[in-house]
């Protein structure tokens, strides 16, 4: 890190180095000049005396990486974030509905009664052990995974009636079960705030489903727009028991599609009309 601090100032002090950097190598959002907010945005430009506007062609507010990556207006109107989302949440969904509970047997054990003096024993009766649940899908076997995506199973009716959309719902019929996945793709500065806006947004249908009877859950799940995970996406995938190298392969997968989609994004900060390519 402190390597990382080292390269920025350096950067920070030469801009036609960053600049050359930038030009000769694809835009990576996890490099030092990313991190401290050392790409050349028409912001940064105008502080090096490369340019005199620093605005965004696209909405008129001052451009910076922030600005570009999650918050101009123009963008947001266009789609580009929700393009973006609905990419990283392609993939969550794909590594989700390959996650699978243990019906757990009860296992047991025998009481083993011994006479006095050894002379003499006998098994009683078997007592259940380790019959607590290890994972939220543990216990039964009848999960659906849905999601807010056009090819994907449509979320059940009693969330389909209510206003609000889940990314992903994952549900059991037999249990009553319902663990709802929403996802955000937030500036890395944000993403507390916006798990928490999430938590609070989804916690009233929560509460009206337990009262319809149904073990509900909501899960806000947060990956970087720069490509940075959250501890929320290990901690669903862990809860899934998703672990080890698959759960490593998935977030790995996760990050990488939400730099390259926000890498898209950054390429076309100063197009006002996006064109197919």
């Amino acid at each position: 890190m402190k390597q990382d601090a080292l390269v920025a100032k350096c950067l920070a002090n030469r801009p036609e180095i960053l600049q050359s950097r930038v030009q000769d190598r694809a835009c990576d959002l996890k490099r030092p000049w990313s991190v401290y907010d050392l790409l050349p945005s028409n912001a940064n430009l105008v502080r090096w005396g490369k340019k005199d506007d620093p605005t965004c062609p696209l909405c008129q507010g001052r451009q910076t990486t922030e600005h570009v990556l999650s918050s101009c207006k123009v963008a947001l109107s266009q789609g580009r974030y929700t393009w973006r989302h609905n990419r990283v949440l392609q993939e969550l969904a794909s590594v989700i509905s390959t996650a699978k509970g243990e019906i757990h047997p009860s296992s047991t054990s025998s009481t083993v009664f011994i006479t006095e003096g050894g002379v003499k024993k006998w098994h009683g009766g078997s007592i259940p052990i380790n019959t607590h649940r290890k994972g939220l899908l543990d216990g039964c076997d009848d999960w659906v995974v849905s999601a807010d995506l056009p090819e994907w199973e449509r979320h059940p009716n009693v969330i389909r009636k209510t206003a609000l959309r889940p990314d992903i719902v994952i549900h059991s019929a037999s249990t009553q079960q319902i663990i709802m996945v929403k996802l955000t793709v937030p500036y890395e500065s944000r993403m507390e705030e916006a798990h928490a806006f999430k938590e609070a947004k989804y916690l009233e249908l929560s509460q009206e489903l337990k009262k319809d009877g149904y073990e509900a859950k909501v899960m806000p799940v947060e990956i970087g727009a720069r490509g940075f995970v959250g501890s929320s996406a290990y901690g669903l995938l862990s809860k899934l028991s998703i672990g080890g190298k698959k759960r490593t392969k998935a977030l790995r997968l996760l990050a990488e599609t939400a730099e390259n989609s926000s890498r898209w994004i950054w390429n076309r900060r100063n197009e006002r009309l996006l064109h197919k390519d």
